[in-house]
């Protein structure tokens, strides 16, 4: 019968299996160290006012190029011909709105419609 070999033994510095590439010199981050980083993380990633209106713009242009682009006039065959830049306007601020704020508006309605019982 063949000798049974010791499990690898785990590192002091690293609490994870001896098949993690991780290196046990960054590992010995201690739990406050680490709680640490991600608060600074979280808090930097958080969304600004700025950050919104970036958003909201991506998708006013994407809606907006996609329903002046997808209609195509049957007398000359441009594009965008029987939308308008004024209803691609309307109809990509009504979707980018609904896309940022659907789901306030849809909590505004269930409310509204479905009241909370006591």
């Amino acid at each position: 019968m063949a000798a049974q070999a010791k499990p690898p033994q785990v590192s002091p510095g690293c609490s994870h299996p001896p098949c993690c590439p991780c290196d046990p010199q960054t590992a010995e981050i201690t739990g406050a160290e680490e709680a640490l980083s991600f608060a600074d993380k979280s808090a930097s990633l958080s969304p600004t006012r700025l950050t919104a209106l970036k958003r909201w713009a991506i998708y006013f242009l994407t809606f907006f190029g996609i329903y002046s682009a997808s209609s195509v006039c049957p007398f000359c065959g441009a594009p965008g011909c029987p939308v308008g830049a004024g209803g691609a306007a309307l109809v990509g601020g009504f979707f980018a709105s609904l896309m940022q704020y659907g789901k306030n508006v849809r909590e505004i309605f269930r409310r509204f419609f479905f009241p909370a019982r006591p």
